[in-house]
């Protein structure tokens, strides 16, 4: 009897340990649809939502899970997509529609499958079009097989940007003028601004390299969003419970200073890895970054963590804790006319390795993910009120950047793999808002190969005067910093205007991955590469699919203006490529009688300086062909250096002077070497409280007048 006792049990516990060696499928149902939303008090009906909500609803796994997730596209006529950020999987599963996924045409859905290879915190998204910026973003959460980090409680906090403009008029509006939302964002640099702040020199320096300054951001929002909300209380929290906050910074174009009620944080992890530990004031998160920090409630109080925008043009708040409110400290609005300091802007996150690969029991679980995006997790139950998992270092860090986070464990790479090594210099034209690495655009230069096994390293060398959030697909790699052998691992990391960073990864992801800036706006433009394993051949359902791939395409944009004066009228058109655009322009002034003339010029920028031109002038009824170059000097003046098919030659010179933030002059002035036709001067000042509409004095060298200009 007791044999046979003994039997059955030993049965069952095999039984169990084959049933555990199975890991369990965690499934996820993601319906992605357009629908009014109001979150400023403006309601609008172009936000695209998923099951309802924005954000969307964070998922959940444990490592060794097999993921399924099925994403139905609701939208009326437009094709999705989700890319799962940071998460190590087939490439086919990635998320890129077009490059290595099938598009979600409306009316249809996708089941995404992969293996859950990793812990931490990461993030999902929309890889389509802008639609990132219209809603589709959420939380991607994956609970280690072992607890490695201690919390009684903890929750997601998901920050976000968000405009009630529609962002594809938003893309419209930044090519027209890279400044377009100065006006909005109260940050237009002017002579007398820069003269009252002792910043002369830093602004005509600025000219004289033909820069208009470090620029923080691109876009003027209407709001900056925590899981959604501008105000929120995150969780109740008691003196001496400890809460692990899972930070992502789902930002369309924004990076975000990150401070807690007016006490440091312990950092535990970035981009999902677990690091030795710091203590910072402060996180300034880079678009896509993602940081996990525990913070010990000191007293019966309320805590605000506080997200601000980098330009301090707004920030989002949640509190953590009851009773008093214990406001996190404001951020001072930035100097305009500061001279760039590379310490004062900071860079992001870093990591360890992930380890750890034992299967899940057996099970199947079924999850209905509905609007709620936020995830707060009691543990009290199996911690107690327990103080953090690590001690506070004696060392506080102001503002954290990559360069102070150390591993866990060693990053070095295998020393015995090839080392590939290749310069990208990430570059643009804030003016035209083009963005491009190596001074092409993803259309013009697609691939970048590499072969399996080698490690390789990019430099990434920013010449412009904005931050960059370089992010990698399918891969992490080490950040070299001052840690040598304990460099972080990251899949995005930020390169600080006018710096340079260098990465390495070793090539052991066989596949099809997207490299780009997580700006959302500046990937658009073009800066953006994809990383293509010389042995890997996608299938041939891809194959199909990549000859239709959009990143192949240079949209055409355009912008226009009229002004109507007294002494002159005149309007102006151009249609633009990255590097093509044809220009238009026709005016009539009044000097003792009305005269016409005209140009239509094509132009091929060569970089961001020099232009070839080839088109036709007109004055009264005389009409030539011309050809010749176009230059940005020094000072940004606009010159044109024209010869018509009589040989005879044309300069034309343009330079606005900003004196204050809502008033400046344009300067015109056109020579003709040819003496049947006079050389032109043009003179205004105008007022202007918004870039589309100015009014004004206009003088033509023989007459004022007085008008308006409204520019689209």
């Amino acid at each position: 009897m007791k044999q046979n006792i003994l039997k059955t049990i030993v049965s069952l516990s095999v039984f169990l340990l084959t049933l555990s060696s199975y890991a369990k499928t965690v499934r996820y149902e993601l319906t992605i649809a357009q629908q009014k939303v109001n979150i400023t008090g403006k309601e609008v009906d172009w936000a695209i939502t998923v099951n309802g909500g924005i954000p969307a609803p964070t998922l959940e796994f444990t490592e060794g899970d097999d993921a399924e997730i099925t994403v139905i596209n609701k939208l009326d006529k437009e094709e999705a997509s989700v890319h799962w950020h940071g998460i190590l999987l087939p490439p086919e599963e990635d998320g890129v529609a077009y490059l290595n996924t099938p598009p979600i045409f409306a009316g249809k859905s996708r089941t995404f499958k992969f293996k859950i290879r990793q812990h931490g915190t990461y993030w999902y998204h929309s890889h389509t079009m802008l639609q990132e910026q219209k809603g589709v973003f959420g939380a991607f959460i994956i609970h280690p097989k072992k607890e490695t980090i201690k919390a009684d409680k903890e929750a997601v906090v998901v920050i976000s940007d968000w405009s009630d403009e529609n962002a594809d008029q938003i893309m419209k509006n930044l090519r027209k003028d890279g400044d377009y939302y100065l006006y909005k964002k109260n940050s237009i640099r002017s002579i007398f601004g820069a003269a009252k702040a002792g910043g002369l020199k830093t602004y005509y320096s600025n000219e004289l390299s033909r820069m208009g300054g470090m620029d923080l951001s691109d876009v003027g929002y209407d709001a900056f969003l925590i899981n959604g909300k501008k105000d929120s209380q995150l969780l109740m929290a008691h003196p001496g419970e400890t809460v692990r906050l899972r930070i992502i910074n789902a930002g369309a174009s924004s990076y975000f200073y990150v401070s807690l009620g007016d006490v440091p944080m312990t950092v535990v992890s970035a981009d999902g890895i677990d690091i030795e530990p710091i203590y910072a004031k402060e996180l300034l998160m880079g678009m896509a970054e993602t940081y996990d920090v525990l913070f010990t409630v000191p007293e019966h109080k309320n805590y605000e963590l506080r997200a601000t925008a980098q330009d301090v043009t707004g920030y989002a708040s949640a509190w953590i804790g009851m009773g008093e409110k214990v406001p996190a400290p404001s951020k001072v609005v930035p100097d305009l006319y500061a001279p760039m300091n590379h310490g004062d802007h900071g860079a992001h996150a870093g990591h360890g390795s992930h380890t750890g690969h034992s299967a899940a029991q057996a099970t199947e679980v079924d999850h209905s993910a509905h609007g709620d995006s936020h995830s707060e997790h009691n543990h009290g139950a199996h911690h107690g009120h327990s103080m953090p998992a690590v001690e506070k270092p004696k060392d506080v860090v102001e503002t954290l950047t990559v360069d102070k986070l150390k591993a866990k464990e060693s990053t070095v790479l295998p020393k015995n793999a090839k080392v590939t090594e290749l310069k990208l210099v990430l570059g643009g034209d804030m003016e035209r808002y083009v963005w491009h690495i190596n001074g092409k655009a993803i259309h013009e230069d697609k691939n970048i190969m590499v072969k399996e096994g080698d490690v390789v390293r990019f430099t990434f060398v920013n010449e412009t005067m904005m931050h960059h959030p370089m992010h990698l697909h399918g891969h992490f790699f080490r950040v070299i910093n001052e840690n040598g052998d304990k460099s972080p691992l990251k899949h995005t990391v930020d390169v600080e205007p006018m710096g340079a960073r260098t990465i390495e990864f070793y090539a052991n992801e066989p596949g099809q991955w997207m490299l780009h800036c997580h700006n959302l706006y500046h990937m658009k433009s073009g800066m953006a590469r994809v990383i293509k394993y010389e042995s890997f051949k996608p299938s041939p359902e891809m194959a199909h699919w990549e000859h239709h791939d959009p990143h192949g395409h240079d949209h055409w944009y355009q912008t226009g203006s009229l002004q109507a004066a007294t002494n002159v009228i005149e309007g102006k058109y151009k249609l633009m490529q990255t590097w093509n655009e044809f220009e238009v322009r026709a005016e009539s002034r009044k000097d003792e009688d009305w005269h016409g003339e005209g140009d239509f010029f094509y132009r091929r920028w060569k970089d961001n300086y020099l232009n070839f031109v080839l088109g036709a002038a007109a004055v009264d009824d005389d009409y030539r062909g011309v050809v010749g170059v176009g230059y940005l000097l020094p000072l940004l003046v606009e010159t044109n250096l024209l010869v018509d098919h009589k040989g005879k030659l044309r300069v034309d010179l343009e330079k606005r002077f900003q004196w204050i933030s809502t008033v400046y002059s344009d300067i015109e002035y056109r020579w003709r070497q040819d003496e049947e036709l006079d050389s032109e001067l043009g003179v205004s000042l105008m007022y202007a409280k918004s870039w589309k509409w100015a009014a004004g004095i206009r003088y033509t060298g023989k007459s004022f007048g007085v008008g308006l200009q409204y520019q689209f």
